[in-house]
């Protein structure tokens, strides 16, 4: 996966992550959360997660399936096995 795809999705589980493990310690307490808490928790949860699927469903990926960007598969003498660099997304009907 590339480095960018990877730092949205660590970035999106960290904000996720905090926001379900402070929820969790609260209502284990038995304490009482803010009404702005109560608003702001499903965005906490909801937008990073569509953020990590957008990321992961929308990188693009070569004829060999694996995604753009990786350094291409080489025989020994150096040249490219393929030969081609068809790019397209994991949702195209053409994978189907």
């Amino acid at each position: 996966m590339p480095k960018f795809f990877k730092v949205i999705l660590c970035i999106c589980a960290l904000v996720s992550g905090t926001a379900l493990a402070v929820n969790t310690a609260i209502v284990a307490g038995g304490g009482v959360t803010h009404e702005w808490w109560n608003e702001l928790y499903p965005y906490l949860l909801g937008i990073p997660a569509g953020a990590a699927f957008v990321a992961k469903f929308t990188q693009t990926y070569g004829k060999d399936g694996e995604p753009v960007g990786r350094k291409p598969k080489t025989d020994a003498s150096g040249t490219a096995v393929d030969g081609k660099s068809i790019a397209n997304t994991i949702l195209d009907k053409d994978d189907f």
